[in-house]
């Protein structure tokens, strides 16, 4: 069905109007001009597993929330919605910068308290075995939760630096698939750790 045009104004009050499924219009509009600012802004990233639409597809969420909860009543054209959603993407990167530094501080910290003795016990081959060991069992695990070896694969991939965007191309599944395989992940692994 072509849309007259005005169409995204019509979308955008839908959404106000407590339409979820008005989201989808926008996001087809909006993906890619959103996209690309968020991977140019992360050309200096470091954190490789966290790309431009990760990013992006979070401050969608967070903006269609919060106008269809009636946070932003003063929105009512498409110029108003772009700035919105530019300016919340601008924001979910910087956060995703300052995350990243608050992670390296914290790491920083932690090797200054380590004890170099330590350092070097780790890359003995007995500290090597151990660390492989712990990797098979965690592995185990998700393939205890999931026999198809799907959750394994995903696992893998992610600690070898792939985002969800590259994950979700290379097994041929949609993003939003291999973002919630992640979390059940890092619950199925923080169960073994609170253990």
């Amino acid at each position: 069905m072509q849309q007259e045009p005005g169409s995204i104004t019509q979308w955008l009050n839908r959404l106000q109007a407590g339409q979820s499924q008005a989201a989808e219009p926008i996001w087809k509009r909006y993906q890619a001009k959103l996209v690309a600012i968020a991977s140019q802004q992360l050309d200096e990233n470091p954190d490789r597993s966290v790309d431009g639409e990760d990013l992006v597809q979070s401050s969608f969420l967070n903006v269609c929330l919060a106008v269809r909860g009636g946070k932003y009543p003063d929105i009512d054209n498409r110029e108003d919605l772009w700035g919105l959603l530019y300016i919340a993407t601008v924001n979910r990167v910087r956060q995703h910068y300052r995350e990243q530094n608050a992670l390296k501080r914290s790491q920083v910290s932690s090797i200054h308290a380590i004890n170099p003795m330590i350092l070097q016990d780790l890359q003995s081959p007995i500290a090597e075995a151990q660390a492989a060991d712990l990797l098979e069992y965690l592995l185990s695990r998700l393939d205890l939760e999931d026999p198809s070896h799907t959750l394994r694969k995903i696992a893998l991939l992610y600690l070898d630096g792939h985002s969800g965007s590259s994950i979700a191309r290379m097994l041929h599944k949609r993003k939003t698939n291999i973002l919630i395989s992640l979390r059940l992940i890092r619950c199925i692994w923080q169960e073994h750790q609170d253990s």
